[in-house]
C-alpha cells in the first residue's frame, strides 16, 4: 500500500465534514499525518511546494487542499469529491456572495467590476431568480470547476469572476482521461459511503465524522431556483452536466 493519499478538494463538496475524518485518523495513528494547503483565492494545480515542511518518505500522509490535477498527482493514492450540477451552482454562489463577500469583503475586486455591468445583491429574494440569469449571461460566474479540476485547469476559488474560463470540447477529454489516474471519486450524496472506500487505503480500523454545515440556505428557495433556473445552470455547466454521468459509471458514486 502506497504511504501518500491526495484529496483534491473541489468547494462546497463536503470538504470540512471529510476533513473532521481524516483529523480523526491522524488521532488514531500517530503514524499519519494530514496536511491541508492551498493558495489563497485560487484552485492552483497542485504541487509539492505547497507541501515543503511535509517529508513524504516517513509517516502515512493524507494531503488535501483546493488543488486542481496536475502531473504530481499520478504519485498518490489520488481521491475527489463531487456534487449534483445545480446544488454545486448555488451552494458556491450564495456561499462565497453572502459569506465571504458580504461578511468579510472576500473578492471584492471582482464582485465592484461585476456591479458596474449589472446591478445585483442575492439575499434569498425572487429578485435574485433574475439576477442569477444575469450572473450567468455575462459569465460572470466560474462553469464547469468539476471538469476543471479534472483536466487540470486552475480557476478562482470565489466563484464570482469578471470573465469565466470557457472549456474547450480537447479540455473536456482530458479531464476524462486524467480519471484514470483517481483511485475514487465520491458524490456528496453519500459522504458515509466515500468515507467507508477511502477508509480501505488508510491504516486505521475506523474513524469519526462530523456533518459540517457551515452555511444554511432556505430550502424551499433554492428549490424554486431549482425549478425555474435548473436547465440554465447545467446548461451552463455543460461539462459538468457530462462528466458526472461518466464519474457515476466509473466509480458508482
Amino acid at each position: 500500500m502506497k504511504k501518500n493519499f491526495l484529496f483534491l478538494h473541489i468547494p462546497k463538496t463536503a470538504g470540512s465534514s471529510i476533513q473532521t475524518a481524516f483529523k480523526d485518523a491522524e488521532k488514531k495513528n500517530k503514524n499519519l499525518k494530514y496536511f491541508k494547503r492551498g493558495a489563497p483565492g485560487l484552485n492552483d494545480q497542485f504541487s509539492l511546494t505547497y507541501f515543503k515542511d511535509t517529508n513524504l518518505n516517513i509517516n502515512n500522509n493524507i494531503l488535501s487542499g483546493h488543488f486542481v490535477f496536475s502531473e504530481a498527482c499520478k504519485n498518490f493514492e489520488l481521491f475527489s469529491m463531487v456534487r449534483n450540477t445545480v446544488d454545486l451552482f448555488i451552494s458556491n454562489l450564495y456561499f462565497f456572495y453572502l459569506e465571504k463577500y458580504k461578511r468579510f469583503n472576500w473578492n471584492s475586486e471582482n464582485i465592484k467590476k461585476i456591479k458596474e455591468n449589472i446591478s445585483f445583491d442575492l439575499n434569498f429574494s425572487k429578485n435574485d431568480f433574475s439576477f442569477i440569469s444575469k450572473l450567468i449571461q455575462n459569465n460572470f460566474v466560474n462553469s464547469n470547476i468539476i471538469t476543471k479540476t479534472f483536466a487540470g485547469v486552475p480557476y478562482e476559488k470565489y466563484y464570482l469572476v469578471t470573465e469565466d474560463y470557457k472549456l474547450e470540447e480537447e479540455d473536456y477529454f482530458r479531464a476524462i482521461e486524467n480519471l484514470k489516474y483517481f483511485t475514487y471519486i465520491g458524490n456528496t450524496d453519500s459522504v458515509e459511503n466515500f468515507l467507508k472506500i477511502i477508509l480501505n487505503y488508510l491504516p486505521v480500523s475506523s474513524f469519526d465524522y462530523q456533518s459540517v454545515h457551515i452555511f444554511k440556505k432556505d430550502k424551499n428557495f433554492v428549490e424554486n431556483i431549482r425549478s425555474l433556473l435548473g436547465d440554465k445552470i447545467k446548461e451552463y455547466n455543460y461539462y459538468d452536466t457530462k462528466i458526472l454521468e461518466v464519474i457515476k459509471n466509473k466509480f458508482n458514486s
